[in-house]
């Protein structure tokens, strides 16, 4: 892959862009077929069948993908539980300007599309422990497929949808970009579109010529509610992991891995998911979407790409991340730097290596100095220039009294010595090894470079 370094923490490529753009494509081209066409034409409603199947799941993998950096809670507060608020508010507003009643239920996103938001917000913030359990993608997909047999999952805080889409999460938390290059480089990758072709045109006619609702897909309740047995809903849901998986192993083999015209609506599709769905309601609100020429599957397909276009746009990214920054600045306090007086070296990492280093360098100095003096008398006691030994009962009381004095300096300055080794000890033990050797060798650079 041609890869550049970004911020995520994970070789980004051209190929994440443009799977990006057309799984965002596909999500518009899905949600705006379902207000008036899918009901008119069956074969659009295979269609929608069809996408509705893959699409969310690869774009919960190819979020769980870019999910590798260590998370910050106040940053995903702020890119993604704002939104979350924000565009829940939008959608709502939206249906009531149009006459619709919607209660305002903030902790039930059901009727919006903001249940992903909310998803990728708990995902981030478990995910690096999740992420470290042993088997952890077979063990999610068991424990939702279980989970479509519980009341207790429900449309409350998405949890039904957050449990059913997290095993894609956790896989593309785990997918390595080595992966990639081997499934790309993988002769018989071809094999993988008739594979795919086959299982989409499958499974939508088996389920719409068993009235299966598309509601099991979508992950938003149990089995029963969505008309079917524990055990076909079971089978229902390991097919949908089955087709996602191999989907998204289709478009990391076979999507070009080339900057094209529309490679950049990759970076910005969180303000085309934010926008286009009230704008959709307000549209069909307005009786636009029923007119005669948008009932037609290749109008509404380039409708789509208009929306992704224009919300895609770096006015509209600088308007979205805008009103985000504004919003952070005034629900959160600027960070502030807490100094404590004559501490503020002790709390200070980037200074606090380069501060212990001066600090040794000066014990080692008074080491030193003190070593010296130590040697300079020992030589002047040896070559005879201090006043000869007396006999002791010659020694007078002041003479008495200044070998006392000299004595009690040595052992003072033996003592300060051995405390400053000990100091130095201290020092070793806690700097660590390799930072302390490259801090040498830049001091090193430094003064050749002097």
């Amino acid at each position: 892959m041609r890869q550049r370094t970004e911020s995520q923490g994970v070789p980004y490529s051209y190929l994440v862009d443009n799977i990006k753009v057309l799984l965002i494509f596909l999500v518009v081209f899905n949600h705006l077929i379902a207000f008036q066409l899918v009901k008119a034409d069956i074969v659009v409603r295979y269609v929608w069948y069809a996408i509705t199947i893959f699409h969310m799941p690869a774009f919960v993998f190819m979020s769980g993908y870019l999910s590798k950096k260590p998370q910050d809670v106040l940053k995903n507060v702020k890119n993604l539980l704002i939104p979350y608020i924000l565009g829940y508010s939008l959608t709502w507003y939206a249906t009531i300007w149009i006459g619709k009643r919607m209660d305002y239920e903030l902790l039930r996103p059901s009727g919006t599309v903001m249940w992903y938001v909310l998803a990728l917000f708990i995902y981030r913030l478990t995910i690096e422990a999740l992420g470290k359990v042993r088997f952890i993608v077979p063990l999610s997909i068991v424990f939702a497929l279980w989970a479509g047999t519980r009341p207790e999952f429900t449309t409350y805080l998405s949890s039904s949808r957050i449990v059913v889409f997290f095993p894609f999460f956790v896989a593309g938390y785990l997918w390595k970009s080595d992966y990639t290059k081997v499934v790309r480089k993988f002769k018989g990758k071809w094999v993988l579109i008739p594979i795919s072709g086959l299982l989409l045109y499958a499974i939508p006619n088996f389920m719409i010529a068993n009235k299966i609702p598309i509601d099991i897909f979508r992950g938003n309740h149990t089995y029963q509610l969505s008309g079917m047995d524990d055990i076909t809903g079971m089978l229902i849901r390991l097919l949908m992991y089955l087709v996602s998986f191999v989907l998204v192993l289709t478009f990391l083999a076979l999507m070009p891995d080339v900057k094209l015209p529309i490679t950049f609506i990759g970076r910005n599709t969180m303000g085309i998911y934010f926008f286009h769905y009230p704008i959709m309601i307000v549209l069909n609100g307005l009786l636009l979407l029923s007119i005669p020429q948008m009932l037609n599957v290749w109008v509404l397909f380039g409708v789509s790409w208009i929306f992704v276009l224009i919300l895609g746009s770096t006015p509209v990214s600088f308007i979205y991340n805008g009103v985000l920054n504004l919003l952070t600045l005034l629900v959160f306090k600027r960070e502030k730097q807490v100094q404590d007086e004559g501490l503020e070296e002790e709390y200070d990492e980037d200074d606090r290596y380069e501060t212990m280093l001066k600090r040794k360098k000066a014990i080692e100095e008074l080491a030193a100095t003190l070593e010296k003096e130590h040697t300079e008398k020992v030589k002047e006691k040896a070559s005879g220039n201090t006043v000869p030994d007396k006999k002791e009962e010659f020694f007078s009381e002041e003479d008495l009294e200044e070998e006392e004095e000299l004595q009690e300096e040595e052992i003072e300055e033996t003592q300060e010595f051995e405390e400053l080794q000990a100091l130095d000890e201290l020092l070793n033990a806690i700097e660590p090894q390799e930072e302390m050797e490259a801090l040498m060798e830049k001091e090193e650079q430094k003064e050749q470079d002097e």
